[in-house]
């Protein structure tokens, strides 16, 4: 059995948050899940799986309209799923055997350190300090990210002029913290990786899908992800990164991407 079960739309970077740490700290990991559209017809439980056309008339009772991500849809959601994931959404992980249910892509990810027998180097080697120095990085690594997630949203048919400028004002602020930290040592937290680093690395990658998402109408939008190289610690770092074969295995297309 797994240390963790991961349940997602595929492929998706705050997922891979996970698998890194867990490469790094000996964890195991499993994933499963398919694209989004693809969910509408699965389980969503520990046991998620895609249903058979028989399977979606037995679990009727217990298919529930979608209020955000798909709103106005028909999920397949059980009652154990949501008693482990209150806010009903992906990814979600279980530990436990499916008894205990992990929800946001930076807790999962502090998991899959902290259950792997090497992964204490990652969230601070056990110094309360050096862990809330770490939790900063996550917290405003989530508040760039809430903002990626807004303008990456708004394609194709509701990014403007204004959905843009926001987001380039969360990237400069958010890559101008990152820039200074890189001043000072090799890492974002000091002199070894950490999960503020990973982190980092798969926001950018997500953040990367808008170079894909473009329409011939947005032309006039240059993509974000661009704009990483008026940043070049943050690009040497973020590069450097995803060429580590821990890092590798999952983000080599988003590599390929940005180059």
């Amino acid at each position: 059995m797994a240390d963790l079960r991961i349940f997602s739309y595929l492929p998706n970077p705050r997922v891979f948050k996970a698998t890194i740490a867990a490469r790094i700290s000996g964890a195991s990991v499993e994933v499963v899940g398919g694209k989004p559209p693809e969910l509408l017809g699965w389980l969503w439980d520990y046991d998620a799986h895609e249903l058979s056309e028989e399977e979606k008339t037995r679990f009727e009772d217990i298919a529930r309209i979608g209020k955000v991500g798909f709103a106005g849809a028909k999920i397949y959601k059980t009652d154990a799923f949501l008693k482990a994931h209150p806010f009903g959404d992906v990814p979600a992980a279980f530990g436990a055997g499916g008894d205990v249910g992990l929800f946001e892509s930076n807790s999962i990810m502090r998991a899959a350190a902290r259950l792997g027998a090497n992964g204490a180097g990652l969230y601070g080697d056990g110094d309360p300090l050096k862990a809330s120095r770490i939790d900063g990085f996550l917290d405003r690594t989530l508040v760039f990210a809430l903002e990626a997630q807004r303008y990456l949203l708004s394609f194709p048919n509701t990014l403007d002029k204004a959905v843009y400028a926001d987001m380039e004002k969360a990237f400069a602020s958010y890559a101008l913290g990152i820039e200074q930290a890189l001043s000072t040592g090799d890492y974002l937290c000091g002199d070894a990786l950490t999960l503020a680093d990973i982190a980092f690395v798969c926001e950018l990658c997500l953040l990367s899908n808008d170079a894909s998402l473009r329409k011939g109408e947005t032309d006039a939008f240059p993509a974000m992800v661009s704009k990483i190289r008026d940043y070049p610690r943050m690009e040497a770092h973020l590069f450097t990164l995803m060429d580590r074969p821990e890092f590798s295995e999952d983000l080599s297309g988003y590599r390929r991407k940005m180059d």
